[in-house]
This record gives structure tokens, sequence and C-alpha cells, in this order.
């Protein structure tokens, strides 16, 4: 059995510190668990980054994020939002 996805492992990896930096500065804290599992900020987040209104970099490029990258976050919340 695969291990489950988490919060620290798989999504907190997934922004820059960069986005991290100024997406807080916009109030929305990318690297605090207690935020991003709220189901309604976790759709807004992964809305955003599904169309490229945000983050500004996912590692450089800007943009929307690759489809694998919206996949692996979709799935994070679809399989409840672990830690």
């Amino acid at each position: 059995m695969p291990d489950q996805m988490s919060f620290a492992k798989d999504i907190l990896p997934l922004f820059t510190a960069v986005d991290i930096e100024h997406m807080a500065g916009q109030e929305i804290p990318l690297d605090d668990y207690s935020y991003m599992s709220n189901p309604d900020n976790a759709t807004a987040v992964l809305d955003s980054v599904a169309n490229g209104s945000m983050p500004p970099t996912w590692g450089g490029g800007g943009g929307a994020w690759p489809e694998e990258k919206v996949q692996l976050f979709a799935k994070w919340i679809e399989d409840g939002y672990q830690p």
C-alpha cells in the first residue's frame, strides 16, 4: 500500500520560499497547515495554481502549475487534507 499523502511531505514542497513569502503578504499562508486544510482555502489555492494566478513562480517559471502538480494537490484535498 502506498504511503498516504501529507501536507508536509507532498504539498508544502510544491511551493517555493518566494511563493510562500509573496502570498503571506496577501494573507494567504501557504506554509500553514491549519489554513491550507480549510476546504474553502484549499480549493481557492487549488483553483489559483491551476489557472496560473498564483503563486508567482512554481520554481521560477510562473504561470499555471503543470498538470501533475495540480493533480497531486487535488488528490491531497480529496484524500482528506492529511497533515
